[in-house]
């Protein structure tokens, strides 16, 4: 049950999407599940960025920048995403970055290999790792 026109990607509906996420939350839920949950919300939180909450409106984009901090394990949204065609973009305010990392924040070291296995590596220093996350993966799970 998938909901598409016009948009670079297409997400579950709003109540497989939920259940995605509330099972994410359960206490034993597996950090591979979390992290893949995460990413889903993720790709939900961007369109919904993009589209003002207008599911069935058009928006372009295919990836989000996530910068993972070495020292302590942690995952921040930058706040920059890329269209379709590659143009890198910035999220018009702040909340909006907020709201991003409402579900980063649950991404981290003990989860890395599967969010990172959705992501293309842009670059590394002694203090962080940027990566783009690839949305279209990311809604398709």
């Amino acid at each position: 049950m998938t909901q598409n026109t016009g948009q670079s990607y297409q997400l579950p509906d709003g109540l497989h999407l939920a259940q995605a996420l509330d099972r994410a939350e359960a206490p034993d839920a597996p950090a591979a599940d979390v992290a893949r949950s995460m990413c889903l919300g993720l790709a939900a939180t961007v369109r919904d960025i993009l589209t003002d909450h207008d599911h069935e409106a058009a928006f372009d984009a295919t990836g989000l920048e996530l910068v993972f901090t070495l020292a302590n394990g942690t995952v921040n949204a930058s706040g920059s995403y890329w269209t379709g065609d590659g143009t890198r973009r910035e999220f018009a305010g702040t909340e909006d970055t907020y709201h991003l990392n409402e579900w980063a924040h649950s991404l981290d070291g003990t989860n890395r290999d599967t969010w990172a296995a959705l992501c293309e590596v842009l670059g590394e220093n002694s203090h962080t790792v940027r990566y783009r996350l690839d949305l279209t993966r990311a809604a398709a799970l």
